[in-house]
């Protein structure tokens, strides 16, 4: 058997011989088949490369296509081609100008041209398909070099509707918790003023009697609840505001509004009321709906200018809607003939801060909070208008087999004289002066502070004399629910009122409600009397 010296040695395709002249150029033969392999290796590879780029290329639904300095298309993936097929199915070959027009080339070609000079670059732009309608797009221009100069470029087009919409939609949301970030601070220091307001246009009331100061007061008080609603407008538009649930009767509720609603128009405006044979009723919260009638009821007002007709009906009607679940609702139509509204403003309605009044006569919050609370009563709202024909809103809400519960005689709204001493807690001067001087006029004895540290004091020094404390929430040194806290260390069952003008979630937001009943400032004089007798009545 030949040893290693004399046989041939087996390496790659070639047989290299132990000795002999031609062994190096084996070894060369055998250099140059490594080569090829790894060639051939790499070209195996940038081939399956190239297949996987071109499946992208080809199964994007995004638009590429491909053009040399002639303006002239070299290739194009399938999304692009199916959207230029039907008016080019050759498109390769073509020239820009010629697919997409003259003046689409004329206004793209600046950047074009920029591109071919070395940049990439990217801007929006919109355009009209047949089966789509108008779809946002996102263009970018790359640039495509052969050593250092471009020869192509590619150009990727990308459908961003959806992003922009979506975009839309939190800007919208930003701006609504902005908006209720604001109105919860406005609310505090607003209803404050109202407070104040209201309780001394009661006591012109009560001292005045059936003179005409009185009867000024009782507009005063009218104004009082209209400057209420505003704020609770904002706080509904954020859906910042509590809502109180009961079975209400739109029948009644309607019957109840007429006298507030009349003196809301002029006399030029005949106001019709028609409300159906049977109770209507359904669960909401009636001051909510109270505030979605008035929006409407000065919608329609300020749209007869020259007078009209208003007419508020009730009835049950049948909806089918991707809205809201199909079935019987209660229903209530507001209708005017005054002067209308074109479409593009009937498509903008209900969008926030969107008026056509003049500056000083409208906020654009109206129709806006009316259909927030709406949806928040899982119902729905509609809107039908013709210009000069006027306009008519109709309101759906669920309907309820409850009855409304039958409400008490009104004995403990009554200023009635009462008995006993308050401890007042609050921080705003005018709202303690006032507060302490209609208790007084009606019997109580009032020991007032201006923080919740001081009321504690108070407390402790005349805990034998005090029956109720009456406290706002936030304030100075000690909040309310501190003060409650210390307080009930020293009498467990000693009753307490809260009054706050924060909305009720920002105070559960801060930790601040419970232990007591809560009054939501602006508060009635007939409403803080009366809890104040049910407090030292348990």
């Amino acid at each position: 058997m030949p040893g290693p010296d004399q046989q041939g040695m087996e390496y790659g395709m070639f047989t290299n011989p132990v000795q002999g002249e031609q062994r190096s150029l084996y070894r060369e033969l055998v250099q140059v088949n490594r080569k090829l392999e790894q060639k051939v290796q790499e070209l195996n590879q940038a081939q399956q490369r190239l297949m996987e780029y071109r499946k992208v290329f080809e199964c994007t639904g995004d638009l590429i296509y491909v053009f040399d300095r002639d303006y002239r298309y070299l290739m194009a993936n399938e999304a692009y081609r199916d959207c230029r097929k039907s008016l080019f199915p050759d498109l390769i070959g073509r020239t820009l100008p010629e697919v997409i027009g003259t003046d689409t080339f004329a206004r793209v070609k600046p950047q074009i041209d920029a591109c071919f000079a070395g940049n990439e670059l990217s801007y929006e732009d919109s355009h009209h398909y047949v089966d789509k309608g108008t779809r946002d797009l996102l263009v970018t221009f790359s640039p495509v070099f052969e050593g250092e100069r471009v020869e192509r470029v590619a150009c990727l087009i990308k459908d961003v509707s959806e992003r922009k919409h979506l975009e839309e939609q939190l800007r919208q949301s930003q701006k609504m918790e902005a908006i209720g970030t604001l109105a919860g601070g406005i609310a505090h220091d607003f209803n404050n003023i109202l407070t104040v307001i209201a309780g001394y246009a009661s006591l012109i009331q009560i001292n005045g009697e059936e003179s005409e100061a009185a009867a000024m007061a009782g507009e005063i008080l009218f104004s009082v609840e209209r400057a209420a609603e505003m704020t609770r407008s904002l706080l509904a538009f954020s859906r910042k505001q509590e809502v109180h649930l009961e079975t209400v009767d739109l029948n009644l509720l309607v019957a109840e509004l007429h006298k507030s609603l009349a003196r809301l128009i002029s006399e030029e405006i005949e106001l019709v009321v028609r409300v159906s044979g049977g109770e209507v009723c359904c669960v909401a919260d009636r001051g909510q709906l109270e505030q979605v009638l008035i929006n409407l009821a000065v919608n329609a007002r300020d749209a007869m200018p020259g007078g009209g007709i208003l007419e508020i009906c009730t009835g049950i009607a049948e909806l089918e809607d991707e809205e809201v679940a199909p079935g019987r609702y209660a229903l209530i139509t507001v209708s005017d003939n005054g002067t209308g509204m074109a479409k593009e403003v009937q498509e903008r309605i209900f969008e926030p801060f969107f008026t056509t009044k003049e500056v000083g006569k409208g906020t654009g919050l109206g129709l806006s909070s009316s259909y927030g609370i709406i949806k928040q009563h899982n119902g729905a709202i509609r809107m039908h208008s013709e210009c000069g024909t006027g306009t008519s809103f109709r309101v759906y809400l669920p309907l309820s087999g409850e009855r409304p519960r039958v409400e008490s005689d009104g004995s403990e709204g009554r200023l009635g004289a009462g008995s006993g001493t308050v401890l007042l807690a609050e921080d705003e001067e005018t709202v303690r002066d006032m507060t302490r001087l209609l208790l007084e006029r009606h019997g109580y004895q009032v020991l007032t502070a201006r923080n919740g540290q001081e009321a504690l004091e108070l407390y402790r020094h005349n805990q034998g004399r005090v029956q109720v404390l009456l406290s706002d929430v936030i304030m100075p040194r000690m909040n309310g629910r501190e003060l409650c806290e210390q307080v009930r260390q020293l009498a467990p069952g000693l009753p307490v009122i809260f009054m706050s003008g924060y909305p009720a979630d920002v105070m559960s937001e801060k930790g601040l409600c419970g232990g007591g009943a809560y009054l939501q400032k602006p508060v009635k004089p007939e409403e803080l009397l009366g809890a104040l007798r049910r407090a030292l009545c348990v």
